[in-house]
């Protein structure tokens, strides 16, 4: 009984390989449970039973309304510390707290997963009227919040048309057309930043600037504020203050070969 609990064992955690493996391979566009399956070979309440232990523990996210199966923080921060970076929050988290504590306002740290950006922590400044755009642990889709933005610039336009493309209907909804999000791409690659108001309220703006974490991932920091502490001058100078915080933490083959 001892040995066959054993082989029982194995085999369930080579099943959950095998699920992680697939999701870690379509993690870019996301990948459905009835395409699991076909690939595992697994049937459906098992991949679906395994599935749900990998979100409960944060190793795969299911995105909503899609339903598609990507990695989740857990298994990009694994990832990561085996790039020999250290965990992304703790690693940032001293440029967030003198960004907070320089401006007065509200920092955000955001990573890209999939076809969607993900905030991951916020510091408070002392300004007494925050700006609370985002949670940490919400997802926005690319393109509609500053750091958003800033990530799909550093892609090329055929990568940016296949996420535009698969969500059309939501970037219509946050009154983005391709021809509108052209334009805002080929400002944010001139200045290396973006400044922006809130799509749907227009009483919020922010600044946010994107940098290369690691070969395949990208992440950013952004700062925001209401509109009235966010004239155009100070944008720029916000946007400029991010861009030379975040230089020194841009990725690139000639560091990772040093």
């Amino acid at each position: 009984m001892r040995v066959e609990s054993k082989i029982a064992g194995a085999q369930s955690a080579s099943k959950v390989l095998s699920l992680l493996r697939q999701v870690g391979i379509h993690h870019p566009q996301g990948i459905r449970l009835t395409q699991l399956i076909e690939a595992t070979g697994q049937d459906r309440s098992t991949a679906h039973r395994l599935l749900a232990c990998l979100i409960e523990e944060g190793f795969v996210e299911r995105a909503h309304p899609t339903k598609l199966y990507r990695l989740g923080l857990e298994a990009m921060q694994l990832g990561l510390v085996s790039a020999g970076m250290a965990p992304v929050v703790e690693r940032f988290r001293p440029v967030m707290q003198r960004v907070a504590r320089q401006t007065g306002d509200t920092v955000f740290l955001i990573v890209r997963s999939g076809d969607h950006s993900l905030c991951l922590h916020r510091e408070e400044g002392t300004y007494p009227v925050k700006a609370f755009v985002i949670e940490p642990g919400s997802r926005r889709l690319l393109g509609v919040s500053s750091v958003g933005l800033g990530i799909l610039a550093r892609l090329d336009d055929a990568e940016v048309a296949d996420i535009y493309g698969r969500h059309a209907s939501e970037y219509l909804s946050w009154g983005v057309t391709l021809d509108k999000l052209g334009g805002f791409l080929r400002e944010a690659r001139k200045t290396g930043f973006v400044e922006m108001r809130d799509l749907k309220t227009e009483e919020t703006a922010g600044v946010g600037c994107a940098f290369r974490l690691s070969s395949n991932s990208f992440a950013g920091i952004s700062i925001a504020a209401i509109n009235s502490r966010m004239p155009v001058q100070r944008r720029r100078e916000l946007g400029a203050q991010l861009k030379e915080e975040l230089h020194p933490f841009e990725w690139s083959s000639a560091k990772a070969q040093s």
